[in-house]
């Protein structure tokens, strides 16, 4: 690995944090989340290959999500501990080859529930929460650049995802789509994370941002590098009352947007698209993934972001409202775009809110305690539009409650209040 650092370090106008903003971009591409989202475009072959309904089938999604709620603040914690690499390293490998085991699910339902267990718990490692906590600790001026560009790559994989599962789902079959996805893990992510990512710029000999040493005075400082450390701990941030706002919104956009993700392919088709239409409308998804982690990233280094994010907030309100009216083909692409710029911000925000109201300090735990919520609404609304649409054989009610929902979380952000001052420790 000295050979690839010094290949890229020796450029000194090229900042090497850029390269670890890259190595982001294909790393989450492939990663829990996009693997998770995509869980909706094999609904359908669910029903096909098992005769399960749609209800059983998305709670496995509940599945995942409440098993992530309970673990990911432990591997939070990890990584505060033992650092990025001891945790992202072999969760690629274990997430690669649980996916790749995903091929052998049987008839028996308790089979899929059982598999949904070990995706979030072998995959927390390839989270936008790991992901983040090194972009951190790289950035800090240009940090929701940095953030918007890396986590843009969930935005990516939405987009290229579906298409080399739908590509084996109809040459081959759904099982070998899951081989083909965990092989691309194993053989394209690992290899980069090991050469590519280091822990923080001192570990080269850098500073954040790549300023020179002279330009770096003690509000910039890389905080690795300093005897204090700035931030509350995870347990001082739980008493806060910025963190139950900040949890409370994630909730209720978890709910909403990962509603949409986890049955949009499967409501498509139900309004006459096939499986490659259904699957292009998810990955319009994706590329306004893209823009909304582009867009927000940039937005939030020179605006307050609580009012940014309220903007692109808005976006679910309508697009929600225009499926439960029956949008389809132009119209539902107009809709998925304003739902996926806002999950675009989602994990940018839910990192940048983090490091801007509580530090670093513990920015992992406090990360995963968010991200925990946000798997609570996302847990709970799949399976909600499941039973929905067992039940009266539509989506329209579930969609204009989550709809109005939505509204909710706008004014949880606006009452987060101004960034407060964090407090500095002696380092221990």
């Amino acid at each position: 690995t000295s050979v690839v650092e010094g290949q890229l370090t020796n450029n000194k106008k090229f900042f090497f944090g850029w390269w670890i903003v890259l190595g982001t971009i294909i790393g989450v591409s492939l990663g829990y989340s996009v693997i998770s989202m995509s869980f909706g475009t094999f609904i359908k072959e669910f029903q096909t290959s098992f005769g399960w309904s749609r209800g059983e089938i998305s709670f496995g999604a509940t599945v995942i999500g409440i098993t992530a709620i309970f673990f990911f603040p432990y591997v939070g914690t990890l990584v505060d501990k033992h650092g990025v690499r001891k945790v992202m390293l072999p969760s690629i490998i274990a997430f690669g080859f649980t996916i790749m085991a995903m091929s052998l699910i049987t008839d028996s339902i308790w089979h899929l529930y059982a598999m949904c267990v070990l995706i979030p718990i072998f995959g927390a490692g390839t989270a936008p929460m790991t992901y983040s906590r090194i972009l951190v600790s790289w950035f800090n001026k240009k940090r929701g650049l940095a953030l918007g560009l890396g986590l843009s790559g969930v935005g990516l994989g939405t987009t290229i995802v579906p298409f080399i599962s739908g590509y084996f789902i109809e040459h081959y079959s759904w099982r070998e789509a899951y081989l083909a996805i965990g092989m691309l893990i194993i053989v394209v992510v690992f290899p980069i994370a090991y050469f590519l990512f280091k822990e923080k710029p001192a570990d080269l000999g850098l500073t954040q941002d790549g300023v020179s040493a002279d330009e770096v005075d003690e509000a910039q400082a890389d905080p690795s590098n300093s005897k204090t450390v700035i931030g509350y701990t995870a347990k001082e941030a739980l008493k806060t009352k910025s963190f139950w706002l900040m949890a409370g919104s994630f909730l209720i956009t978890g709910l909403t947007t990962s509603t949409v993700l986890v049955h949009l392919v499967p409501m498509m088709m139900d309004r006459g698209m096939t499986l490659q239409e259904a699957i292009g409308t998810f990955a319009y998804l994706g590329l306004s993934i893209v823009g909304g982690r582009l867009i927000a990233g940039y937005l939030m280094d020179r605006f307050f972001a609580p009012f940014v994010v309220v903007i692109f907030l808005i976006g679910p309100v309508i697009g929600l409202a225009f499926f439960a009216m029956g949008a389809s083909g132009f119209e539902a692409t107009i809709c998925t775009g304003l739902i996926g710029i806002a999950i675009g911000a989602e994990f940018d925000v839910m990192a940048f809110f983090t490091s801007r109201y509580f530090g670093q300090r513990s920015f992992g735990a406090i990360y995963g305690y968010n991200y925990s919520a946000f798997k609570v609404g996302a847990s709970v609304g799949p399976l909600i539009m499941g039973i929905s649409y067992d039940q009266f054989g539509r989506y329209t009610e579930v969609l204009w409650a989550m709809s109005g929902v939505m509204l909710i979380a706008c004014i949880l952000v606006l009452l987060l209040g101004k960034y407060p001052q964090l407090p500095k420790r002696e380092r221990t």
